[in-house]
């Protein structure tokens, strides 16, 4: 049920896709009021009962009754079929340690039975008594034989695991998901359908459906009719004792949003897929996998087959690794094989920790000889797969080969956001310039927003992709500069489109490999990463201070400089200054860093307020809409890297820095010969 880590790699999308769309999904269950099924009453509908019709309807089913994770899933389906103490649950060995555990949740014993060459899956084995329940998990790519299980054991109740395989169908036509008794699946981070962590179970039964949700919600259910004077919308069930296992509406929101994606992408995971499968076509690298599903899109990974000499499948997912930037994974080991399986640590459990499970080879082998692209590679552009074939098909001969950078075809793009006022072209241009000069592999768009002025067109872009965007209506902003300035940016960032966004100030420059720097770091899994700053005079030569230039002169500027100096940021012989987001390791007191140092992903940007509300005290220090960036990045706990190279050029002079405007007694030139 469980699986990777969530991942983002070049060229390989995010997992899962959220946007804007799930945001304004999460923010109408916090608008509801209602943040559980035990939560206060609301007019607002259920986010838990919009999304649980929904993932039946979705997946074929009458009923689903969410949980807060998969384990939980099974847990519950096993009390509704009355699963027990002293009962056998058959189930494959290969598979996730928790589907064991939620077996001896109940008081029952797993009972594990081998793989066989061809799928992971494995055939259930004959056994001198049936079980009490036959736990059916499709894995990866490819399909249990429910039919074949039924046949082999008439009568014994079937739990359908489909967290690895949403609307599929067998050779018979028919479909995933619809085949057990009762059916669960994991909403896991990493899983095709997520709502970070969940389960569900689904049943055509209404009788059935009725007791899974009193098992759920502590033995309620939710009312038809709801009292005045009712706390909750829940009532008693008056049908089985049950337990806590409900998804919070939160989770329940985020499931909207994700199940609205989930045609697209299965139509996508489709087509990458079977561009895969054919550009391995004639190597000595193998798929292991129904067709069926991968025609369906709804599978949680393609597992291959590593050829003699390729190596262990930890080499190979290094080598990829280290080619591409992706990480792929390794079937499950044998559940009593696997580290996580510790029975005898627990008292509830430790009567199982002895039992005799017999040998499983073949179980063993898929995990020993085999890898696994997880699904969302297959959502990224067909560059990012054919880098993948093209790391894999010469393996074999050569698995010591090792290749550092991006693939080619993986660009990543990057939205360089420049507000200026018009009035200082020169400026612009050596900003625009700077850009235009970027050692870098991203595909980079400006975007300058021009706020009133007289800019004219550019003589030059400097061969940039440059559009311009003129706000001539002046009472659409605020009247000071800096809350101007904020509302501009704000702006241009609901229009950005790249991965990254950066911004520059009209009058400063960034030296040559600014961008790629910051990339190097946010690609390794940092959504924000920022640079340090060269200060400079109006002539665009380095600088010394003997104050915080962004104060007015006087004792609170050479106080804050002294301050800055004692914390190694700033110094006196240098015009270097060592920007950070908190003054110390592990506390929560904002430093400095300049927009112009930072490398965003768009997607926590976007996230983040840029309007800038400021008190008197604020307007007099300077607070800036900088410095409650900083702010938010550090209540939201964002991880944030420094290239610790001072690659933005800062002109002093500037909005913050007026006093600066010309050359003044207090800065000394730094001799650059």
């Amino acid at each position: 049920m469980a699986g990777a880590p969530a991942d983002r790699t070049r060229g390989c999308p995010a997992w899962p896709s959220t946007d804007i769309q799930s945001y304004r999904h999460v923010m109408s269950a916090l608008l509801s009021g209602r943040l559980a099924v035990s939560g206060a009453k609301s007019r607002w509908p259920s986010r838990g009962a919009l999304a649980a019709a929904c993932l039946a309807q979705a997946l074929g089913r009458r009923h689903a009754v969410l949980t807060t994770n998969g384990s939980s899933a099974i847990v519950v389906a096993l009390h509704a079929l009355g699963i027990g103490p002293g009962d056998v649950v058959l189930m494959p060995a290969t598979t996730w340690v928790s589907c064991a555990t939620a077996v001896f949740r109940v008081g029952a014993e797993p009972r594990y039975f081998d793989a066989t060459a061809d799928s992971p899956c494995g055939p259930v084995p004959d056994l001198a008594a049936p079980p009490a329940a036959i736990l059916a998990i499709h894995l990866y790519a490819q399909y249990f034989d429910v039919a074949a299980a039924r046949a082999r054991f008439p009568g014994v109740p079937i739990i359908e695991d489909a967290s690895h395989n949403h609307q599929g169908v067998t050779r018979a036509g028919d479909r995933i998901g619809t085949l057990g008794d009762l059916t669960i699946i994991s909403l896991q981070a990493t899983k095709v359908l997520t709502c970070g962590e969940g389960g569900a179970v689904l049943t055509d039964d209404d009788a059935m459906a009725g007791r899974l949700e009193s098992l759920v919600m502590d033995s309620r259910r939710r009312a038809h009719i709801v009292s005045p004077t009712a706390s909750t919308e829940l009532e008693p069930a008056l049908l089985l004792h049950g337990a806590n296992h409900a998804l919070p509406e939160l989770s329940a929101a985020l499931l909207l949003d994700q199940i609205e994606r989930l045609p697209a992408q299965l139509a996508t995971r489709s087509h990458g897929a079977q561009t895969l499968v054919n550009e391995l076509s004639g190597s000595s690298w193998t798929t292991a996998a129904d067709q069926h599903a991968i025609h369906s899109g709804g599978f949680y990974g393609l597992v291959l087959r590593i050829p003699d000499g390729a190596g262990s499948p930890q080499r190979v997912i290094e080598q990829v690794e280290r080619r591409l930037g992706l990480v792929l994974d390794q079937v499950y080991p044998p559940v009593p094989e696997g580290p996580l399986y510790r029975p005898g640590t627990i008292a509830q459990y430790a009567a199982f920790a002895n039992t005799e499970h017999g040998d499983f080879p073949q179980s063993r082998y898929w995990h020993e000889n085999t890898v696994v692209v997880p699904h969302h590679v297959f959502l990224g552009d067909e560059s990012t797969l054919h880098a993948l074939a093209g790391t894999l098909r010469p393996m074999p001969a050569a698995q010591h080969q090792v290749h550092h950078g991006p693939s080619a075809g993986s660009r990543r793009t990057v939205d360089v956001v420049i507000v200026t006022r018009g009035t200082d072209q020169e400026g612009l241009d050596g900003a625009l310039a700077s850009v235009a000069r970027q050692d870098t592999s991203a595909a980079v768009t400006v975007t300058i927003w021009v706020d009133g002025g007289d800019l004219p067109v550019l003589d030059t872009t400097f061969g940039l992709n440059t559009r311009t965007i003129r706000v001539t209506d002046a009472s659409l902003l605020p009247t000071t500069p800096f809350e101007r300035l904020a509302t501009l940016r704000k702006l241009a960032v609901q229009l950005c489109e790249g991965d990254y966004v950066a911004f520059l100030d009209d009058d400063n420059e960034w030296e040559t490999d600014h961008l790629e720097s910051l990339l190097r770091h946010v690609e390794q899994g940092f959504p924000a990463a920022h640079s340090w700053r060269r200060l400079l005079d109006r002539d665009g030569t380095p600088t010394k201070v003997d104050r915080f230039p962004w104060l007015a002169p006087g004792p609170a500027a050479t106080e804050r400089f002294e301050e800055l100096i004692r914390g190694g940021i700033m110094a006196r012989d240098s015009a270097v200054v060592r920007d950070r987001v908190t003054w110390d390791r592990g506390s929560h007191r904002p430093a400095m860093v300049d927009i112009g140092e930072w490398l965003f992903d768009r997607s926590l940007l976007q996230t983040l307020e840029q309007r800038l509300t400021r008190t008197p005290g604020e307007v007099a220090a300077r607070v800036g809409e900088d410095d409650r960036l900083l702010e938010q990045l550090i209540a939201l706990g964002v991880p944030v890297a420094c290239t610790e190279r001072p690659t933005l050029r800062y002109r002093l002079g500037g909005m913050s820095t007026p006093e600066y405007a010309t050359t003044p007694a207090h800065s000394r030139t730094i001799p650059t010969g």
